[in-house]
């Protein structure tokens, strides 16, 4: 079981049945038992001083609206270790100051009051010590008294033999009453409850507290409290008439509400399935898409090999210009070599057969000459003028 003192515990509690069980009735009831039972003089020095007070264990806030209206005061915060009660009590009264703090995170305030909240510890006094060391004056109490047939949530019953005059150094009680709220309303509490002021003795100055301030069991408070406390039970029942209003309408809103969250969801089931087809239609798009890029990509590298093959085939066009260019040259520097040796191989034609010619003749001529030759040497007449001829040519 979830420990009763744990926030865990508390934010369950607000969020589910608090309303339901009477806790914003009940916690306006105490805290109008605890208003009237403050003693007069303690009401007047904190209206006259303004002190700054806390409500500790504050619920959903509705004691802290309760004792502003009859203390007159605008300077009480609430503090509860429960959030979930914080965010409802900050939402219910826009104007007060509510804070969600733990016991150590608490801070210091001229009187804290804390209304049915010490006996769900099994040792308040502890906790009552942890409270003092918050406040600056005075500490107030109210507390289930004489209660032995305990609820479930209650772990300590107060009584006479167990409430000590001073609970810690420095701190004594001041007042003591006691009030059968049974007799006033029985709804909200079946049984005793008592309120406990404690002062810090330094922080008293002039006040002289006196015995009038112990009352235990006076009913003259009662009669006074009754009164206000059939106020509450009608503030209370038109309350519960208007959340009874409040919640049919909810109802009724949360049913038009649950069709058009019907009505809605079928279009968006709708919306999904055309979402859906249309993301079929993009997929297939898409990989449409996919391959007409593919199919560029593969155009672009062969525009861009047939570029390169143009490209290669021009230059070779140019080469080849450029060698047919040189072969023409030389083709025409071969004809007119080729011309030329023509010319020469007529010339040397005509040449040779004009040697042969020559050749022709003078072989007739040697022929001739060696036949002379042949009678001269067979000739005397050769031989003197031989001799002749070279004695002429010695001289």
């Amino acid at each position: 079981m979830t420990d009763i003192n744990s926030k865990q515990y508390w934010d369950h509690r607000f969020s589910t049945d608090w309303v339901s069980a009477g806790g914003h009735g009940q916690t306006r009831f105490f805290a109008t038992i605890a208003a009237t039972l403050m003693p007069d003089w303690f009401k007047d020095l904190m209206l006259r001083e303004q002190w700054k007070i806390c409500d500790w264990g504050c619920a959903e806030g509705q004691g802290v609206d309760e004792l502003s209206k009859w203390l007159g005061v605008n300077s009480i915060t609430g503090v509860d270790i429960s959030e979930v009660a914080i965010e409802k009590a900050r939402a219910s009264f826009p104007h007060g100051c509510f804070k969600a703090q733990s016991l150590d995170e608490l801070d210091d305030y001229d009187v804290i009051f804390s209304s049915n909240t010490l006996e769900h510890f099994d040792r308040p006094f502890d906790v009552v010590a942890r409270l003092a060391e918050h406040t600056r004056r005075f500490l107030v109490l109210l507390l289930p008294f004489q209660e032995y047939d305990r609820i479930p949530e209650h772990f300590f019953t107060f009584d006479l033999a167990n409430i000590p005059v001073c609970p810690v150094p420095g701190f004594a009680a001041v007042a003591c009453r006691v009030v059968d709220t049974s007799k006033i309303n029985i709804n909200y509490w079946n049984g005793k409850q008592i309120l406990l002021v404690y002062a810090r003795l330094s922080a008293l100055g002039g006040t002289r507290p006196d015995l009038r301030n112990f009352f235990v069991g006076d009913d003259t408070y009662e009669a006074f409290a009754r009164k206000r406390s059939e106020g509450i039970a009608q503030m209370h029942a038109l309350e519960r008439e208007q959340f009874a209003a409040q919640l049919a309408q909810t109802h009724s809103e949360r049913a038009a509400t649950t069709a058009r969250l019907e009505s809605t969801e079928n279009t968006l089931q709708q919306v999904c399935a055309e979402l859906d087809a249309e993301k079929m239609k993009q997929k297939r798009l898409q990989e449409t898409l996919s391959e007409r890029d593919q199919a560029l990509d593969e155009l672009k590298q062969a525009l861009s090999e047939r570029e390169q093959t143009v490209r290669e085939l021009t230059r070779a066009i140019t080469e080849r210009d450029q060698t047919m260019g040189e072969a023409s040259q030389e083709r025409r520097a071969l004809s007119v070599e080729i011309a030329s040796l023509h010319a020469g191989i007529k010339k040397h034609k005509d040449e040779g057969e004009h040697c042969a010619a020559l050749l022709t003749e003078v072989r007739a001529h040697a022929d001739a000459v060696e036949r002379q030759l042949n009678t001269m040497l067979r000739s005397k007449t050769w031989r003197l003028r031989s001799a002749i001829r070279r004695l002429v040519g010695r001289a």
